[in-house]
């Protein structure tokens, strides 16, 4: 019994360092840029399409979209990557991604983010370590010559 309880305490130890460090990592991301995260082991070709999944695309104003599903999710075709105009920290259960399952959220918090997604992972996935989960990096590419404009950036008001 005691060897269980030493298990359960390394994992608790492992999740709680898992989610500072995912923070750091959302807090860096790049506007438009996706972090997709999901069973590290898992391939569509043996696992199919059925994956607890989560997704974290960077927008404007340092906000966060998540976006929790046990379906695989492709990268989301977004007419704008301004999060100002939603309402932060509120769950959204529509229609607006077929592929996402359970919701999303616009977030200015990393630190949020990254609690949702080990909570998601580990209470509702019921991962038992957080090296369970795999990533997948895609970072926004800039077309030639259209690299940030800092003129029409500061006029529009946003720090990214």
């Amino acid at each position: 019994m005691a060897r269980q309880h030493e298990c359960e305490a390394d994992a608790d130890s492992e999740w709680e360092r898992f989610s500072p460090w995912l923070a750091g990592r959302l807090a860096a991301l790049p506007v438009a840029s996706v972090i997709d995260a999901g069973p590290g082991s898992a391939t569509p070709e043996v696992d199919g399409y059925d994956v607890e999944c989560a997704q974290m695309q960077r927008l404007h104003g340092g906000r966060i979209l998540l976006r929790l599903s046990t379906t695989l999710m492709i990268i989301p075709l977004l007419d704008a990557y301004d999060g100002d105009i939603m309402e932060p920290d509120r769950w959204h259960h529509d229609d607006l991604f077929e592929d996402c399952t359970h919701g999303y959220l616009v977030s200015d918090s990393p630190a949020l983010i990254a609690d949702l997604v080990v909570a998601w992972f580990r209470e509702r996935c019921g991962f038992a370590d957080p090296a369970d989960v795999g990533f997948a990096h895609m970072r926004a590419k800039s077309l030639p010559r259209t690299a940030r404009r800092p003129e029409w950036i500061a006029a529009r008001g946003r720090p990214d």
